[in-house]
């Protein structure tokens, strides 16, 4: 295992996050998972330019559901489903009470209707208020960019939301900044959500056929325990020239104690789901020292 920092927001104060061991239990709801694969932009009813075309995107989405695919044929998952570019809209990662065209939970397509999702797309962050992260869309006729304060809210029970862990491939996706300021967490949750995971990168992240194979491998080993930990293993780059930078993934972890937050981060899966309480704080875990491109040094 890296040698990992992580820090807890409460009450919009960041201080430093401690200690183990409390068990949860899996939300009752059959078990879904989907994949979004945003590679194509700059064309006649896509979003972004050209050179943001990255065919490796849809791959990786591929990679990701594999595993799923393979549990559902065992009869240990129930469904599986992917949305590439144009099918990846803007409207399916809005919830409604945010924006009147949001479809968050629209079956089978919408990001709340499932309880694991995934997402390969190009991402950004503010620097200053109003904190967020916003990701890349890949139909022009629904909204291009979705952040993380203005359209995202998941889990919620009374929207009927069922999410509770997303990975999202985008660079920036995670800043460590953005956290400290209240852009996640209360942002995307409410305190009787299930959602408790957003694993994402802190910085920009390196694409290619590397990220396919760290993926599927990331899916694989993560079914039962390590959904958090794992990511930080297989996505972390230490780049090995000074003039490089680092990939940085954080695991961003929500629930009522630093305790459950940690157990989920360790010993939760994709299947087996803690119930890590209220959604009443947060917890970011990283790698300390990791130093990418467009972040800053991650706190050691």
């Amino acid at each position: 295992m890296q040698n990992t920092g992580f820090f807890t927001a409460i009450a919009g104060i960041a201080a430093l996050g401690c200690a183990v061991f409390i068990v949860g239990d899996a939300h009752a709801d059959g078990n879904e998972v989907q994949a979004y694969g945003i590679g194509n932009f700059g064309g006649s009813g896509q979003c972004g330019n050209s050179s943001q075309t990255h065919t490796v995107h849809t791959s990786t989405a591929a990679a990701f559901v594999a595993p799923f695919n393979l549990y559902k044929s065992l009869n240990l998952w129930d469904e599986v489903s992917t949305h590439n570019n144009a099918a990846a809209r803007g409207s399916y990662w809005t919830d409604p009470s945010k924006s009147s065209s949001g479809a968050d939970t629209a079956l089978n397509y919408g990001v709340d209707e499932a309880d694991v999702v995934y997402v390969h797309t190009h991402g950004g962050h503010t620097t200053s208020a109003p904190w967020r992260s916003s990701l890349l869309m890949g139909n022009s006729s629904y909204a291009c960019s979705v952040a993380t304060d203005t359209n995202m809210l998941f889990g919620n029970p009374a929207g009927n939301g069922d999410l509770q862990i997303a990975v999202v491939k985008a660079c920036q996706s995670g800043d460590y900044d953005v956290w400290k300021n209240g852009g996640y967490f209360p942002k995307f949750t409410t305190t009787d959500s299930v959602f408790t995971v957003w694993n994402a990168f802190h910085g920009d992240s390196s694409c290619g056929g590397h990220v396919t194979d760290y993926v599927g491998d990331y899916a694989s080993e993560s079914f039962n325990e390590g959904v958090g930990e794992n990511w930080l293993d297989e996505a972390y780059d230490n780049a090995f020239w000074p003039w490089e930078d680092d990939d940085c993934p954080v695991s961003i972890v929500m629930g009522a104690t630093k305790s459950a937050r940690q157990n989920m981060y360790e010993h939760g899966g994709f299947r087996d789901r803690k119930n890590t309480g209220a959604k009443t704080s947060s917890t970011i875990f990283y790698i300390g020292g990791c130093d990418p491109t467009n972040g800053r040094k991650l706190p050691e």
